[in-house]
C-alpha cells in the first residue's frame, strides 16, 4: 500500500554551474502547496513537460524552465513527486529551494527519496542500495555491476534462494501439522541434499565480496621502496604516462603521489611514496614518515627492489615493515641485469623494467591475482559485506543443520526452528526485514535529492 507522507525538496544535481539545475519534491500534495509559485498555461497534467515561470515572494520572475509532475503511485518514489528543470545557476537553485521551503515542505534527508521507494515497494533494499552504487561507480565494470543489482538480478538469486528454504520449511511443517495423514514428505537424505545445494549457492556469492568492495571503493595500492630503485618509474609505467619526475639523484620523490586507474574494470588508487631512508633532510623526513603511514593505509604493498644492484640493508630493513603485509615483490630494472643473489633472496617476485615496460602487464594481472578480485564471472553481480555478515550467518545455521542431520535423527519441530532462522537473515538482506538502524545506515551514505 502506497503511504504519502510528509513533502520533502532536495536540489537533485551537483553544485556548481551547469546549463541545467534540477530540484525533486515527494509527498502528500506537493503539487498544490507550490502551485502558488508557479506561473504556466492552462492545467499541468501528469507526465507532460510544461514551461513554467517561478516567481519569488515579492511576485518577480525568479527563473523559467520545465517542470513534470508524477501522481502516485506512478512515480520514482511512489509518492506524488514533482521535478523541476531550472537553468544551472546554484544562487537560482537555492533561492527556488528556500520558497519551497515556506511553503511546509522540509529540505530532505540523504537517500530519503530512494528510502520512500523502497517502503512503498517500488524496489526491494537491494536494488535501492544499487542506486548509491550506481551514483558512486569508479568504472564500467562497477556501473555494469550495479546495473545488474538494479535490474534485480541479486534480489533474484537471494529470492531464489529464501523460496527454496521455504518450501522446504512447508515440506517440515505439514509433517508437524498431518503426522497421521498420508501426505508427500521428504527423506533425511533429500533434505540434506537440498541443504547442501543452498550452501553450496552461498558459498559461490560469498566469494564476490571481496571484489564488490573492491569495485565500489577501489584498490589502494602502495609503491614503496629505498631511494632510486625506480619506484616512480614503475607509477609511470602502471599509469601508462609520466606523471611522477625521474631522475637518478636519489630521493627525487619527497612526498607521496597518487592517481587513479583502472585494471580490468577495477578502480586503483595508486600511491607513489617518498623513498624510505634515514635523512636528515627535514622535508624529506616528513615524505618518509608520510610514506610509512600509507602502508597502514594499503590494500596492497608493491615493494621495489633494483635487481641490477646488491641488496642494501635499507632494502632488508624495508622488507621487514612489509612482510607481514599483503605484498608483492617488484624487482626492477632486470633489463640492465638481474644479481642472483637479488633473485635468491626474493625467488617469487614479478621482474619488470618500469622503463622499457617490460614484464608491466603481467603484473598487474598478477596483483588482482594476488588480491582475490573474482573476474571469472559474466554475471557482474558482487555483494557487499552487510551481504557477507547475513549470507554467513544464514550459511552456519545451514551447515550446522546438515551436520546434525548427518549424525543423528532430528524431530521436524528443531528443523523448522533452523530453517526460520536461516530464512531470516535472507529476509533481512533483501529487506523484507527491517529496522530504522539498518536503513538509516545504508541510506545514510546517499547524496541529498536520491
Amino acid at each position: 500500500m502506497i503511504k504519502q507522507r510528509e513533502p520533502i525538496v532536495a536540489i537533485a544535481t551537483p553544485f556548481g554551474e551547469s546549463a541545467i539545475g534540477a530540484i525533486r519534491l515527494s509527498g502528500y500534495d506537493v503539487l498544490g502547496k507550490i502551485r502558488d509559485l508557479i506561473i504556466t498555461k492552462g492545467e499541468i497534467k501528469p507526465r507532460y513537460a510544461h514551461f513554467v515561470k517561478i516567481r519569488d515572494e515579492d511576485g518577480d520572475i525568479l527563473d523559467e524552465g520545465i517542470l513534470i509532475y508524477y501522481p502516485s503511485p506512478k512515480s520514482y518514489t511512489g509518492e506524488d513527486m514533482v521535478e523541476i528543470f531550472l537553468h544551472g545557476n546554484p544562487l537560482i537553485l537555492k533561492k527556488a529551494l528556500e520558497l519551497f521551503l515556506t511553503k511546509g515542505i522540509r529540505l530532505a534527508q540523504p537517500g530519503e527519496f530512494t528510502k520512500r521507494a523502497f517502503l512503498n515497494g517500488k524496489m526491494d533494499l537491494l536494488q535501492a542500495e544499487a542506486v548509491a552504487d550506481l551514483i558512486g561507480s569508479r568504472s564500467e565494470r562497477a556501473i555494469k555491476s550495479a546495473q545488474k543489482q538494479l535490474q534485480g538480478g541479486l534480489s533474484s538469486l537471494i529470492n531464489s534462494l529464501r523460496e527454496r528454504l521455504l518450501e522446504l520449511l512447508a515440506y517440515v511443517e505439514a509433517d508437524i501439522e498431518f503426522s497421521e495423514e498420508d501426505i508427500p514428505t521428504l527423506t533425511k537424505e533429500q533434505i540434506i541434499n537440498l541443504l547442501k545445494s543452498i550452501d553450496q549457492e552461498i558459498e559461490n556469492l560469498l566469494k564476490t565480496v571481496k571484489t564488490g568492495e573492491f569495485l565500489r571503493r577501489g584498490i589502494n595500492l602502495a609503491i614503496v621502496g629505498k631511494p632510486n630503485v625506480g619506484k616512480s618509474s614503475l607509477f609511470n609505467a602502471l599509469l601508462g604516462q609520466e606523471r611522477a619526475i625521474t631522475t637518478p639523484i636519489p630521493g627525487t620523490t619527497r612526498d607521496f603521489l597518487q592517481e587513479s586507474l583502472t585494471l580490468k574494470g577495477i578502480p586503483i588508487n595508486l600511491i607513489d611514496t617518498a623513498g624510505i631512508r634515514d635523512t636528515e633532510d627535514p622535508i624529506e623526513k616528513i615524505g618518509v614518515e608520510r610514506s610509512l603511514h600509507k602502508l597502514k593505509t594499503a590494500d596492497m604493498v608493491l615493494f621495489v627492489v633494483d635487481g641490477s644492484k646488491p641488496l642494501e640493508k635499507e632494502d632488508i630493513d624495508i622488507y621487514s615493515m612489509v612482510k607481514d603485509l599483503d605484498h608483492m615483490v617488484v624487482i626492477n630494472k632486470v633489463d640492465i641485469g638481474l644479481r642472483d643473489e637479488v633473485l635468491k633472496e626474493f625467488p617469487k617476485a614479478q621482474r619488470v623494467s618500469a622503463l622499457r615496460g617490460e614484464g608491466i602487464e603481467e603484473l598487474k594481472d598478477e596483483i588482482l591475482n594476488r588480491l582475490g578480485v573474482y573476474l571469472t564471472d559474466s554475471a557482474h553481480i558482487y555483494i557487499t559485506v552487510r551481504h557477507e555478515n547475513l549470507l554467513k550467518k544464514s550459511k552456519e545455521v545451514i551447515k550446522s543443520l546438515i551436520n546434525k542431520l548427518e549424525l543423528e535423527e532430528l524431530s521436524p519441530e528443531i528443523i523448522m526452528l533452523d530453517l526460520r532462522e536461516a530464512i531470516t537473515y535472507l529476509d533481512e538482506i533483501v529487506g523484507t526485514i527491517t529496522t530504522e538502524d539498518i536503513l538509516g545506515g545504508i541510506f545514510s551514505r546517499f547524496c541529498i535529492g536520491k
